[in-house]
């Protein structure tokens, strides 16, 4: 039973991952590029490329509509991933800017000083609430967490479930076989005949011709099957028609000496 539970909790977590990695996914294809989201009083790291003539960062001009929304470059860096030249700022809000859009734009002194070589477009919102409705992805929105977080926290939970599952599967199966019993993992139909694989092999004892009870995951008690195949760990049991009905999860439990040669 209880592995019954956390087989559903698995699969719900699972669920959660795989929503979080699409949402996550979604709403960075639906942002536009070179959007800043800000409060005010509250700032951003970007940054952008550069020619690699440019060592000096006073040859870049920022350029800003209003004071209340300023980008400062702060430093030269390497590409993370293809290396190149790109410089590194902050967009910063002043504690009382006005809600709304600004546009900043970077110019070159080795470009035309009509084009710019970055631009950037801050939205500033009037408090906490806006800014979390303005969010594309549906997880952040609702709960204010960005969704790759989830998607992080749902890997250590989806490890600890699959470890209770396996402790939960092994405590069990050792029980099981402390009283000569097994679980069915396998039902098969083949010619009309029913074969039923179960977790008994010869180094439990079993040999073929044996008789084994098969019992329906309630407790029930389905019908008997005789063991045809064996190896170390498994056996095959073939069984009559009631069988039909067992499912994996069922209990095949081996007959007394007095049962088997009755």
């Amino acid at each position: 039973m209880a592995r019954k539970h956390l087989g559903k909790v698995g699969a719900a977590v699972l669920i959660v991952f795989f929503a979080s990695v699409l949402d996550s996914c979604v709403a960075r294809f639906r942002e536009p590029l070179f959007t800043v989201h800000l409060l005010p009083g509250a700032s951003e790291l970007v940054e952008g490329q550069l020619d690699h003539e440019i060592k000096d960062l006073a040859l870049l001009r920022v350029e800003t509509a209003d004071e209340d929304v300023q980008l400062e470059i702060l430093r030269r860096q390497h590409g993370y991933w293809l290396g190149g030249n790109m410089w590194v700022g902050t967009i910063s809000a002043a504690p009382d800017a006005t809600a709304g859009t600004y546009d900043l734009k970077v110019f070159a002194a080795n470009q035309p000083p009509e084009t710019p070589v970055a631009a950037f477009r801050a939205i500033v919102y009037p408090d906490p609430a806006a800014l979390q409705q303005s969010h594309l992805s549906l997880i952040r929105r609702i709960f204010d967490i960005a969704p790759w977080m989830v998607a992080i926290a749902c890997i250590p939970a989806l490890a600890a479930v699959m470890g209770l599952i396996y402790f939960f599967s092994q405590t069990t199966q050792h029980l099981l076989v402390a009283q000569g019993k097994a679980e069915v993992f396998l039902v098969k139909i083949v010619g009309g005949t029913t074969e039923v694989y179960f977790g008994l092999g010869r180094r439990h004892g079993v040999a073929p011709g044996m008789r084994v009870h098969l019992f329906a995951e309630n407790g029930q008690a389905v019908c008997d099957a005789v063991v045809r195949q064996v190896d170390a760990e498994n056996s095959m049991a073939l069984a009559d028609d009631r069988a039909g009905n067992l499912r994996h999860g069922a209990i095949a439990a081996m007959a007394t000496r007095e049962q088997t040669t009755g």
